[in-house]
């Protein structure tokens, strides 16, 4: 049953349970309700009905009953949440993951309680949709609770629990463009007291890209292995404690994200194989204990890394423009500590997050054409950059009243940060230099002192050598409020405002060093909600209105393209809308959903360089989202899914340039399984069916254009065998 529903505001973890039993299969006949929930990884653990931030959940069969591939497939089907960056981000209510401008993340993913590093997080890391039990989308800020990098949402990801049954599941299956996907789960116990779970995939997709030069097709691959072990522990002396220990190792091959269009639609001109590794290793410890009837202490431990190597063609063309070597190395340490009450009127959780974070970067550039080709440049620019985060936080929900609540709720956050940059780098002279009394030798590097002055001489041609950082340091304090009136026991109105921030830092523009310390961003959200049930709980129907002031917004200034761009609080916008989500069990197995966003987004402030942005809509942000589909549950041993998934045109440059703007479109995708017997069921399935452009937006440099494209028509099939 795909459940597209609205919840409240969802921290990071959830309260260690046992998984509910499988529900029978649903014959032709019966009345159908919809399955009551609680958001499960809302701290204060309110049911469904009850909140008022906008929320998705989508369970483990709901994800096994879709055409999804991954957890991207899965948050971009609802309202007013598209794809970005070639499959490598999200937006959500027009706000991309990486931000319009700036640094640092607006969209925080967690996965088994602990935060993902940014580039990890990004979709790029263990984000497999293979025996999750659940998935949270949180759209709004979600920063009183989560902290740093949620202004935008949030997604939650719990994996499959380790329990005292025995479990194998195995998965073999096939699809277009040479792709596979192999995956196992298993778990059971080990004594009384001790489970464990492992589950492993290894999933492979050619890509739609043909790069035209080195005539290659898999320009655009995707390879990735993703493994989890999971342990519970519950001793029998303590009935009131629970431990839950989770490693996660995720590694990926990506081919390249942007692609020169000028060879034809889905075709790449690079010279050079591009294309990025990456491995993310996650551990997690939770506990919890319970002290009497009314309080719960929680403890989250996690720790986290991720390395990347990412090779870069500087003009992504046939010509000779020079690449570069990327690497990155992401490491974080947190600790998460709260205490929650739970009484007749009152509940309230109370709590203190700390994290630390280290960030090393080092960039090797190859023969870079600088200058028009008359300068090539080779050396390395290495980064280091340091964040230590400290929070206190609490919310608390008052029934004052028989039809009443009240809700109040603050963070009060704490960050020190600091970034260093070296740049050292050789020039090579292809040709004399224009206007310059001197003749400099050609077609060799040029002495440091040569290459030193003539950065001072001419600026505009030659990027000088620095070392240079800065460090900054902010306290905020992030307030919540909410009032919820519940009309009857089937609608529930509510009203909130809360804050949301993305931290500040030091920015250094890649090629000059040009250091620029900035300040934090905010936005100030007010929210109206509505929850319905209908026709003896078979009707579900839910919508969020909201209105959001964006203000010292990060902007990026410099030519997007270019590696000359420096961050500055020097913009301020708003945006607008409405998401609306509707699910129906009409008749037996036949279950209907459908969803609505409508957006609308502005710059109020924003000058990049006397270009005055002011009136332009945010990248990644369609006016227009919908979606339609029809579940089929069980009948005849058949099972399936039918949906409809529209994105409306949208621009991915804050300048609004009509090269940038992305067209409308429609993806259809289908799902049809047959259960053979109690262990196999086979099953074939399709994304994009239409085999739609799926552009997903554009980078302009000079008179050329990079595309970034999402998938094509996929079609495949697939056997399950469980025990």
């Amino acid at each position: 049953m795909l459940l597209a529903l609205y919840g409240a505001t969802a921290g990071a973890d959830e309260v260690i349970t046992l998984p509910e039993a499988t529900p029978a299969p649903v014959s032709a006949d019966a009345a159908v309700e919809l399955t009551p929930l609680t958001v499960s990884g809302e701290k204060l653990g309110r049911a469904l009905e009850e909140t008022t931030s906008s929320v998705v959940v989508v369970t483990q069969d709901d994800m096994d009953a879709a055409p999804v591939a991954s957890v991207k497939d899965v948050v971009t089907r609802f309202a007013n949440v598209v794809g970005a960056a070639g499959d490598r981000e999200i937006a959500i209510r027009g706000v991309p993951q990486g931000g319009i401008g700036g640094e640092g993340d607006t969209i925080s993913v967690y996965l088994n309680g602990v935060a993902l590093p940014s580039r990890a997080a990004s979709f790029a890391g263990p984000l497999s949709a293979w025996d999750l039990e659940r998935l949270e989308l949180l759209r709004g800020a979600q920063s009183s609770n989560q902290g740093r990098n949620s202004l935008a949402g949030s997604v939650v990801l719990e994996t499959v629990q380790p329990t005292q049954d025995w479990d194998l599941r195995l998965r073999a299956g096939v699809m277009s463009r040479d792709g596979h996907d192999y995956a196992l789960a298993a778990g059971g116990p080990l004594g009384d007291s001790l489970a464990f779970r492992v589950a492993l995939q290894d999933r492979y997709d050619n890509g739609d890209v043909t790069n035209v030069t080195r005539n290659e097709d898999d320009a655009q691959r995707y390879d990735n292995r993703n493994g989890r072990v999971s342990l519970a522990w519950a001793p029998a002396t303590d009935s009131d404690y629970q431990l839950r220990y989770s490693y996660i190792r995720a590694d990926t091959e990506f081919g390249e994200a942007l692609h020169d269009a000028s060879g034809g639609e889905r075709t790449a001109t690079s010279n050079v194989r591009g294309g990025e590794d990456d491995r993310t290793q996650l551990h997690s410890l939770r506990q919890q204990i319970e002290l009497g009837s009314a309080w719960r202490l929680e403890a989250i431990s996690g720790y986290t890394r991720f390395e990347n190597v990412n090779v870069i063609d500087f003009d992504r063309t046939e010509s000779e423009g020079g690449y570069s070597d990327n690497f990155e190395d992401d490491r974080i340490l947190s600790q998460e500590l709260r205490a929650q009450y739970t009484g007749q009127t009152i509940r309230a959780v109370i709590g203190a997050y700390y994290a630390d974070g280290d960030t090393d970067t080092l960039t090797l550039g190859r023969d870079v054409s600088s200058a028009g080709g008359l300068v090539l440049i080779n050396g390395f620019v290495d980064g280091e950059s340091s964040t230590r985060t400290g929070a206190l936080f609490a919310e608390a929900d008052w029934d004052f009243a028989s039809a009443w609540r009240a809700t109040a709720g603050v963070r009060i956050n704490r960050e020190l940060n600091s970034y260093r940059g070296v740049s050292d780098l050789d020039l090579t002279l292809t040709g004399s230099v224009p206007g310059l009394p001197l003749d400099l030798p050609i077609g060799v590097p040029l002495p440091d002192a040569l290459s030193d002055g003539l950065a001072v001489l001419l600026p505009s041609f030659v990027p000088p050598d620095y070392d240079d950082g800065d460090r900054n340091a902010f306290t905020d304090v992030l307030p919540k409020l909410g009032l919820t009136w519940f009309v009857s026991d089937a609608t529930t109105l509510g009203l909130s405002y809360q804050e949301g921030y993305r931290s500040g830092g030091v920015s250094m523009s890649f090629f000059g060093g040009a250091v620029s310390p900035y300040k934090p961003e905010y936005t100030r959200t007010g929210e109206l909600a509505v929850r319905s049930r209908w026709f003896d709980q078979r009707l579900m129907l839910n919508a969020n209105l909201f209105y959001t002031d964006w203000r010292d917004q990060q902007v990026t200034i410099g030519e997007t393209s270019g590696f000359e761009t420096v961050t500055t609080n020097a913009g301020r916008s708003h945006y607008y809308g409405i998401e609306t989500e509707l699910v129906w069990a009409f008749s037996g197995p036949f279950e209907l959903f459908a969803s609505i966003g409508l957006l609308r987004s502005e710059f109020d402030e924003f000058v990049n360089e006397g270009e005055d942005y002011a009136n332009n809509q945010f990248p990644y942000a369609p006016e227009e989202t919908a979606s339609l589909g029809l579940n089929l549950l069980s009948w005849k041993n058949l099972s399936g899914q039918l949906s409809a998934h529209y994105i409306g045109e949208f621009y991915s440059d804050p300048d609004n340039d009509e090269r940038t703007l992305s067209d409308e479109r429609v993806l259809l995708n289908a799902k049809l399984a047959y259960q053979i017997n109690r262990q196999f069921s086979v099953a074939v399935f399709g994304r994009n069916l239409t085999d739609e452009l799926n552009q997903q937006g554009a980078l302009v440099s000079g008179d050329r254009v990079a595309s970034r494209y999402g998938e094509p028509r996929s079609v495949g099939a697939m056997i399950e065998w469980q025990l």
